[in-house]
């Protein structure tokens, strides 16, 4: 008898220190970078992207947000390029406006 309350005292100190692990390892909300910026300003990138416009340049953009025979922005679930972002003012062209390849002029780390 002293042997299974023992058990099931083990069992349930178990069971509560794994929904104790649980509960403190979701991470806590991120806070929406783009809220406080100014009507019309192009949005922040994300603390995610640091880097990476440095390491891949505007094609590494592109490569989830713009339309391209191998990435819809739809379909991972990033922020499709405005049309004016594209040659020719229209997604179809499937080529960026020149003036629009140093993404990070606009588009600051947030």
């Amino acid at each position: 008898m002293k042997k299974s309350l023992i058990t099931a005292a083990l069992v349930m100190t178990m069971a509560a220190g794994l929904g104790a692990v649980a509960g403190c390892s979701s991470e806590p909300a991120k806070a929406d970078v783009n809220a406080s910026i100014p009507e019309g300003a192009a949005p922040l990138m994300p603390a995610t992207h640091d880097g990476r416009f440095d390491s891949l340049g505007a094609n590494g953009c592109y490569g989830c947000h713009g339309a391209n025979d191998q990435a819809n922005p739809m379909l991972n679930g990033s922020v499709a390029l405005p049309e004016d972002h594209y040659a020719d003012g229209g997604s179809n062209s499937k080529e960026l406006e020149p003036t629009r390849t140093q993404c990070i002029t606009c588009h600051v780390q947030g």
